[in-house]
């Protein structure tokens, strides 16, 4: 029984790459610098992209994800490094997206398949995918995005994409704080401790904590801020040497949420220790930085 509870909390172990049809060749830029690991590698400044003389229509790009349910597919489509590539280069004007499972034998059975239109927009866009569990083996499963048809570029015929984020269900993981303001984390326990009364109470304009997770796949961290007090306005998370800056709306008392970054392509890829920075506030009655709970988010669990 043991055993097979501990195969149950297994994510994929597969789990972090990405491959495609075809790429162009770097040159002096290096054999891999158009590959698809380009397009989840978190950077707007790299891209996949195809050769010249692919017709870009029918060429693919797939993303291993663990063991969960694919939710969203996130896409900037294009190659963003600059205004003027953005344009040069054709964009995405309508993608497939086939999910296949994994059995422990590591052969793939698609298990969804969904059609999506793209707006010619240099920005995220983000599509809600009929739900897809993958969980019927141990090795997670795959996420391919086929593109149907594209936006013409204006100087040069091959298509690029910057960056592929997939959506992994989230469910709610433990969390705790190692160290607050690089000190002692005591004063975050009442933020953690699911009581709404209670306040942590964070001085000044800015704050900095260090997390851990205990071996869940960390996706997201929301803030409930305090009535009255000072809350969380631009924040920054960083794992694994990558970091996403998030502008919270500003609401008093309703859960404001930071992602985590992605840096597998899937959301949910951060394990070990997440530096979360508070850069500046929305002002309160109260000048303290103020948070009643902070909760986090994970997609899935590495089993010790």
């Amino acid at each position: 029984m043991r055993t097979l509870l501990l195969f149950a909390l297994l994510p994929t172990l597969a789990w972090a790459g990405a491959r495609g049809s075809n790429s162009e060749k770097g040159g002096k830029l290096g054999a891999n610098y158009w590959s698809p690991a380009s397009a989840i590698d978190g950077k707007m400044e790299t891209a996949w992209l195809v050769p010249g003389e692919s017709p870009n229509r029918g060429e693919w790009i797939e993303i291993d994800v663990p063991r969960g349910e694919v939710d969203k597919l996130a896409i900037f489509p294009g190659f963003n490094k600059t205004e003027e590539t953005w344009g040069d280069y054709p964009r995405v004007k309508q993608l497939r997206v086939d999910i296949f499972a994994l059995d422990d034998d590591q052969n793939a059975k698609q298990v969804g398949s969904t059609t999506i239109d793209v707006a010619d927009k240099r920005e995220w866009q983000t599509f809600d995918l009929t739900d897809v569990k993958i969980d019927a083996g141990l090795f997670g499963g795959r996420v391919r995005i086929s593109i149907i048809d594209i936006h013409d570029g204006e100087d040069y015929p091959n298509l690029g994409i910057s960056e592929l984020l997939v959506h992994m269900k989230e469910f709610d993981a433990k969390v705790k704080v190692t160290a607050l303001n690089e000190g002692d984390p005591a004063g975050a326990a009442a933020m953690l401790d699911d009581d709404a009364k209670t306040v942590a109470k964070l001085p000044g304009t800015s704050a900095t904590m260090t997390l851990e997770s205990s071996g869940f796949g960390i996706s997201s961290i929301s803030f409930v801020a305090a009535k009255d007090h000072a809350r969380p306005k631009t924040v920054e998370v960083t794992a694994a040497n990558q970091t996403i800056t998030t502008v919270l709306p500003e609401k008093a008392t309703d859960p404001q949420i930071a992602l985590v970054p992605g840096f597998n392509g899937y959301t949910g890829g951060a394990f070990g220790a997440i530096e979360v920075k508070i850069v500046d506030v929305y002002p309160g009655k109260v000048p303290e930085i103020g948070i009643t709970e902070l909760k986090a988010r994970a997609t899935n669990y590495e089993a010790i």
